[in-house]
Parts: structure tokens; C-alpha cells; sequence
């Protein structure tokens, strides 16, 4: 029973005793039949009566105040299904390779990994990216002011600081020009005071890299400008599945305020394996910047970048238990395991297929999709039943929601042959479980559900997260027609700020202090037309777009870093324009002269009828 039910029970209970102590008092001969005085119900019976009506009015009660939710979370899970789902537990996964791994080995996106057992059940994660692992490891990294202990060429003499990368191939008999990476990603791992000005400063404030064999090489590899590039915000890097009906910006919005460390990711691009010859075993990288940060100095140390990383997401594909139609109801719990009750929790179903009593097999679409044009599969005549999967919003007593499964034909009049057998894919999480593991010393330990060659060991560098569950039942149509009335508000216009910030929130899904003051911290919008040169499948053309200023307050940023804030408002709004226009974002601080970065124009995708 939740909470919201209970209070509405009590409420009910007490309406019902207050009544029947105002009959009592005005019809005392039939009241004396049922046992009611003033003070109290004497006959057992009848109080049992009056509580199982109180608890019938309740949940009506309950279903009122929800404003009817099965339309308007029927149509969030088709428009915004992220929004109407619960974000199961993240974390960040490390890969060891081999030591006789002389070749880069690669291990595909979503490549599932057990953990330990925790109360009898083992966590199931998936991987959020490829991770390509080359035999190189970090030897160290030095960050420092002037004077510069780099190569000195003339791009860099102005910088006022550098990082040096040390990095060495494991080979035995190896040298660095052997393993020629194209490019080595880096999860930047630390405390939030370290890594966010860490980010910046790879992606904001380099003026030029050079690969080097110490700092007294007298012909370092250099590279004019930055070498890295933000990574983790691509449409296939997502952690969560992303349908074509749903706006990838929202993706965006939902991972960052969910787990913002799956956007702490660089690319550091590398030169070509000839001009790398001759530099030996390690290989220094110089990254000049344009200016020095004394505050993070003595922290930065080789374990602040970790290779072979990837964000990892308690999500799986899971084939649940066939259910058995019968005329005894009109909706069936999905059960994803019958024999791991209680560690498995429904995301969402993903296909249902139907078969009869002689073995014909036959695809149900969803009734609330976009597939109702589609015919049966014969290709005659219409389909003759749909499904439709409901959220229960209460938890049971293994911390579960719940989903249930109703049938329905083309009249929309439940659906049940005796004779029919469903078979539900679904995609499913692990509950609460996650965030039960031990972590620290070498734990939770982890092996890979199938095989894959060339890594030898694995382990968390950051704890798995929390689930966190959207704010089901009351409020649902509210929101919903919140989320499509903003569809249609520009953000950039007069007011734009506060669009802005509303849209934020319905997507801060930890709603916790920490991400509200990160959506406070925004202070300032405006927006004035522009004229952009864009490159698009290999052409060069002028186009039309919006410049977008924002201005963010530090003060509201202790522990959140203004630039990656800023880059994943720089994705959104790109994504957010229409096809033949762009958004090209300006990033200020307030209080502060000059701006913190302006990004090139990006093109829309969104095409507008």
C-alpha cells in the first residue's frame, strides 16, 4: 500500500465514522441494530464492512486526484518514454587488457557484465561504449606554470601553463610507434573540484599539443590547437534507448542530471605512426595551455586519467515468463523471472508475440504506437488485437513497480483466447539491488556474461547510483501537457529563460539540491538571428540560424562544472533547431568580462512541416 493510499483510507475511515456518528445520534432505534452509538462501532462485522468500503473509496478517491494517468502515461511512453520510466543505477566501468595483448582489442557496445551476488542475486550491466583497448598505460601526469618545462616552439610561447601526459606501451619489446592508437579515450577520474576545471581545460583552454620524447626532444610531433574531443554525446553513445518519436536533446537532459559522469570523457587524437618513429618506449604529451590553474596543481596525478573506460547501465534484455491468456481477466502481470522473484524490475516491453494452441505465431503491436496503419500478418486484414502495458505505480514488497499486460482488439474490447500463450521480450534492471553492492577494495567482483578477447579483469571505479524513479500518478496530465506546450514555446524568445528552466526541470530526476542549483545557476538567455558557413555531406553553404548567449552564475556551481553544463545546453539547442538553420552557442559568467566559449554553429536536424 502506498503512502498516497493510506492517507486517503484514513481520511475515508474517519468521513464514515463521523457519518455513522450523525446517524447514530438522529435514528438511535436502527442504530441500535447495528451496534453504532456516538462513540463507537461495537459489531466487528459492521466495522469490517465500513473499512473495506472505506478502502474502496480510497483508491477511487486516489484514482481522482491522479487525474486519470493511463492516457497521459500512455502518450508520455510514446512521445518522451525516457520521461515515464525509471533511470536504473549507473556507474563507471574500467577494463584491464592482458599483458600479452600486443594488439588493440575491442569490446562492443553492450557487452553485458555480471557482478558478485548481493543478497543471493547477481547485478547485470551493460556497457555504454566501445572501448577499444591498446597495450599503453599511464606512467604519470605533472600539471604546471611557467617556467615551462616543454619543447618550446613558437605556437606555444605564450601558453601560461602545461600538462604533461606520460604515457608507456606494456609490450615487452615494444616501442610507442608500434601500437599507433588513432586516438585513446580518457575518463577523467577524481573529485568534482579537480575534474570539471580538468575538463575545461582540455576542451577550452589548449593552444597546442606536441608528442615528444621527453622535454628536451629537439623534434617533438606538434599539433596546433586541441588534440581532444568531448565524447559520450552521440546519438550511439547513449546509456538509455532513444526511439525515433523521441527527441534526442531530452536523452541528453535525462542522462546529465541522472549521471553526469558519463559525460567526463576526452578523445585524444594522435599523429600518424611515421612521425612517431624513434620516440621509444613512453611517449610525453605536452598540452600547452592559455592559462595556468595553481588551485589544481598538486592534485593532478596519473590516476586523474584512466584508460579503457566506459559507462556501464544496469539494463539487459530479458525474456519474461509466457503468460496464459484466460476469460478470468482482463490484464496479467509480467513476471520477468518467476525463480528470481524480487531481482528483476520491468523497464519496458519491447515485443509481444502471441501464439495458439497449433503452434501459429503472430506479433502484437502496442495500442498506443505509431504502427496502427500496419496490417496482420498475412497482409489482408487488420490486426485483430493490440497491447497496451501499464505501470503500477506502487512498489511491492521487494521495492518493485510493476507492469501489467492487457489485450485488446480492434473495438478496444478486452481480448482473451482460452488457447493463446504470450511471449513478452522486455528490457529489464535489477531494482534497488545495484546500489546494494560493496564497493572498494578490489569489490563488487565482476565477469563478463559471454567471453571477450583480450580482457583480463575489470572492476568499478565509481559506486553504482541509485534508481532514480520519475514522480509518478499525481500531476501526470499536468506535466504532460507542461512537456508539450514548451514543445511549442521557442526557448530563445522573450521569456525564453523561464521555458528554459522549466524544461530542465521536468527532467531533473533527481530533484535533489545539488541539480537545482545547477538549473538556478542559469541567470541569463538571449538570442539574436545569425549567419553561419556550414559544411554539410561535403558541401559548403550559408545558412540562417540563432545565436544563443547564456549566462551562468559560480556562485551556484560548488562542485559542477559551468562548462560541461554549458556543452550539454551547446548539444541541445543544436539538436532543438530546425533542419536548414543552426544554433551557435555563447557561454558567459556573470560578473566576469569576455565570454567563456563560443562554440561553432550547429546544424539542425529537426525538420519542421
Amino acid at each position: 500500500m502506498t503512502d498516497d493510499i493510506l492517507a486517503h483510507y484514513n481520511r475515508e475511515l474517519l468521513n464514515i465514522r463521523r457519518a455513522a456518528a450523525q446517524f447514530a445520534a438522529e435514528n438511535p432505534r436502527i442504530a441500535s441494530r447495528l451496534r453504532l452509538s456516538e462513540d463507537a462501532i461495537e459489531d466487528p462485522h459492521v466495522g469490517r464492512l465500513i473499512e473495506s468500503f472505506a478502502f474502496l473509496t480510497a483508491r477511487i478517491r486516489q484514482r481522482l486526484d491522479d487525474d486519470f494517468t493511463e492516457l497521459a502515461n500512455a502518450m508520455l511512453a510514446v512521445l518522451y518514454p525516457h520521461y515515464a520510466r525509471p533511470f536504473p543505477s549507473m556507474a563507471i566501468l574500467q577494463m584491464e587488457p592482458g599483458a600479452d595483448v600486443a594488439e588493440a582489442a575491442t569490446a562492443k557496445r553492450g557487452t553485458l557484465v555480471d557482478s558478485e551476488p548481493v543478497g543471493g542475486e547477481s547485478c547485470r550491466f551493460s556497457t555504454a561504449f566501445d572501448v577499444t583497448m591498446h597495450p599503453v598505460r599511464v606512467a604519470g601526469a605533472t600539471l604546471a606554470g611557467r617556467p615551462l618545462r616543454a619543447p618550446e616552439f613558437e605556437t606555444a610561447a605564450d601558453a601560461a601553463a602545461c600538462l604533461r601526459l606520460t604515457l608507456e606501451t606494456t609490450l615487452a619489446d615494444g616501442f610507442f610507434s608500434d601500437i599507433s592508437p588513432a586516438s585513446l579515450r580518457f575518463f577523467l577520474r577524481g573529485q568534482p573540484q579537480l575534474v570539471y576545471p580538468l575538463y575545461e581545460m582540455l576542451l577550452n583552454d589548449v593552444v597546442a599539443v606536441a608528442f615528444a620524447a621527453g622535454a628536451n626532444d629537439p623534434e617533438p610531433v606538434i599539433v596546433e590547437g586541441t588534440a581532444f574531443a568531448p565524447a559520450g554525446f552521440e546519438s550511439d553513445e547513449g546509456v538509455l534507448p532513444c526511439p525515433d518519436t523521441s527527441h534526442a536533446g531530452y536523452r541528453l537532459l535525462t542522462e546529465y542530471f541522472a549521471f553526469p559522469e558519463k559525460f567526463l570523457f576526452v578523445d585524444l587524437a594522435f599523429p600518424d605512426r611515421g612521425r612517431l618513429l624513434g620516440k621509444g618506449r613512453t611517449l610525453d604529451i605536452f598540452v600547452y595551455l592559455r592559462r595556468s590553474r595553481a588551485n589544481i596543481e598538486r592534485a593532478v596525478t596519473a590516476s586523474a586519467f584512466a584508460l579503457n573506460c566506459t559507462p556501464v547501465v544496469n539494463l539487459f534484455p530479458q525474456a519474461a515468463e509466457p503468460i496464459s491468456l484466460d476469460h478470468a481477466a482482463t490484464e496479467y502481470l509480467v513476471e520477468p523471472d518467476s525463480r528470481r522473484s524480487g531481482a528483476l524490475e520491468i523497464y519496458s516491453v519491447e515485443k509481444v508475440v502471441a501464439s495458439d494452441g497449433d503452434g501459429n505465431a503472430r506479433e502484437l503491436l502496442p495500442v498506443y504506437g505509431t504502427t496502427h496503419a500496419r496490417r496482420s500478418d498475412d497482409g489482408r486484414g487488420a490486426r485483430s488485437a493490440w497491447w497496451m502495458a501499464n505501470r503500477r505505480t506502487g512498489t511491492d514488497e521487494a521495492g518493485r513497480e510493476r507492469i501489467a499486460l492487457s489485450i485488446f482488439d480492434s473495438a478496444f474490447t478486452p481480448s482473451a483466447p482460452a488457447d493463446t500463450v504470450l511471449s513478452v521480450d522486455t528490457l529489464c534492471f535489477n531494482g534497488n539491488l545495484p546500489e546494494r553492492l560493496p564497493f572498494g577494495g578490489g569489490r563488487p567482483e565482476l565477469q563478463l556474461a559471454e567471453p571477450v578477447a583480450g580482457i583480463e579483469a575489470m572492476r568499478l571505479i565509481t559506486a553504482p547510483t541509485p534508481v532514480a524513479r520519475p514522480r509518478y500518478g499525481e500531476g501526470a496530465r499536468w506535466r504532460l501537457i507542461s512537456h508539450l506546450s514548451l514543445n511549442h514555446l521557442s526557448i530563445v524568445s522573450d521569456g525564453g529563460l523561464d521555458v528554459l528552466k522549466e524544461m530542465l526541470l521536468l527532467y531533473d530526476i533527481r530533484d535533489s539540491d545539488e541539480t537545482r542549483s545547477l538549473i538556478d545557476g542559469i541567470v541569463g538567455l538571449s538570442s539574436r538571428p545569425g549567419t553561419a558557413r556550414l559544411r554539410v555531406k561535403g558541401n559548403t553553404a550559408f545558412c540562417r540560424g540563432i545565436d544563443v548567449t547564456v549566462t551562468f552564475d559560480e556562485a551556484y556551481f560548488s562542485g559542477n562544472g559551468i562548462y560541461l553544463a554549458a556543452s550539454v545546453l551547446e548539444r541541445f539547442f543544436g539538436i532543438y533547431a530546425s533542419v536548414n538553420s543552426f544554433a551557435r552557442l555563447t557561454a558567459r559568467i556573470k560578473g566576469q568580462t569576455g565570454v567563456l566559449k563560443t562554440w561553432p554553429a550547429r546544424g539542425g536536424d529537426r525538420i519542421l512541416l
